[in-house]
């Protein structure tokens, strides 16, 4: 044996890695894509779910958390780079990704879907559609998770009527959102994740949808002045996505960690996100002098009557499977 070979047989041996249950595994490594910062709480999940992951399998599997920023890629963009193997897996949030799968923003449709408990009934009836449109890009989902409910936070004159929509110009994050805002008069804009602060300076937007939960874990209490606290819908899912043949190829005993720490997490932030949102907006309201403006209920069911001739339309357009899964999520949340 040369002492090339006798290196690389050494280099294989010390990259076999002993799995529970005894099974050797060669180790494997998987970048793990962020549409936010690591210092952001979901940037934190990402790096806790990485280590247990980790820690579980005995060092197989590492998966490498690529914060905001780090890779050439849009949070758009995440199903085709995922399914490509350019990342194993990806943050997806329903809005960003509505281009690659329609279905899979439908609880994203302002007024339909409000509360963490609403999106997890939802999902009992949707996930089986976003997986399948998930499978046309060689990908599928691992776990998803839910930012808080989706308010407008802003700055100047405080909105706190349907009526005072009419000429703000607001962030949206989805094609549903901007549809909202343009029927209720607002000016619906758009900047990706790093440009929101430099555009809210500059005057080039007058408020943002987001939750309490993103707007302190992103520092934009910084330029923030009120909240508008109509709960107009979830922030969520953001699913996160795996590449299937990826998946597929890791030892079953690799695998089956995997999906079982996935589980954990699904569950995990389920329940700890949105308890978080009361906590964050006391904060802001405290800590960062933001008023928190909640609407009355008047005025919430005259945005959800305003929207809800429009959840038909986006169903329709999106073809009968959407049309489908819309029918079954308003019989089972009573809409």
């Amino acid at each position: 044996m040369t002492r090339r070979s006798s290196f690389r047989a050494t280099a294989l041996m010390f990259a076999l890695l002993l799995l529970p249950g005894g099974t050797a595994a060669a180790a494997v490594k998987w970048d793990y894509y962020l549409f936010v910062g690591i210092t952001h709480p979901i940037g934190q999940y990402a790096k806790e779910f990485a280590e247990e992951v980790k820690k579980r399998t005995n060092g197989v599997l590492e998966i490498v958390v690529r914060p905001a920023g780090e890779l050439p890629y849009k949070a758009t963009e995440v199903v085709r780079v995922t399914g490509q193997g350019q990342v194993q897996l990806s943050d997806g949030y329903q809005g960003f990704i509505a281009g690659d799968n329609k279905i899979g923003a439908l609880p994203g449709l302002p007024f339909l879907v409000t509360t963490a408990p609403e999106l997890k009934r939802t999902m009992e009836v949707l996930e089986p559609y976003v997986v399948k449109e998930m499978d046309k890009f060689g990908t599928t989902i691992l776990f998803w998770y839910t930012w808080p409910e989706q308010n407008v936070w802003g700055r100047g004159e405080p909105i706190t009527t349907i009526a005072g929509f009419k000429g703000r110009k607001i962030r949206a994050t989805s094609p549903e959102q901007t549809e909202m805002l343009r029927r209720f008069g607002a000016i619906p804009v758009t900047f990706t994740t790093p440009e929101v602060p430099a555009a809210a300076q500059r005057g080039a937007m007058e408020g943002i949808l987001t939750a309490g939960f993103n707007l302190l874990g992103a520092k934009w209490y910084e330029f923030t002045e009120w909240g508008f606290l109509g709960d107009i819908h979830i922030g969520g899912p953001s699913y996160i996505i795996v590449n299937r043949k990826a998946l597929e190829s890791l030892p079953p005993d690799v695998r089956r960690v995997l999906q079982m720490v996935a589980r954990e997490f699904h569950e995990r932030m389920l329940r700890e996100i949105p308890a978080r949102e009361e906590q964050d907006r006391k904060t802001l309201e405290t800590a960062h002098k933001i008023r928190l403006l909640r609407p009355a209920p008047a005025e919430v069911d005259k945005g959800r009557k305003l929207m809800e001739p429009y959840w038909g339309e986006w169903a329709q357009a999106r073809g009968p499977e959407a049309v489908e899964a819309l029918q079954k999520v308003r019989k089972i949340l009573g809409r």
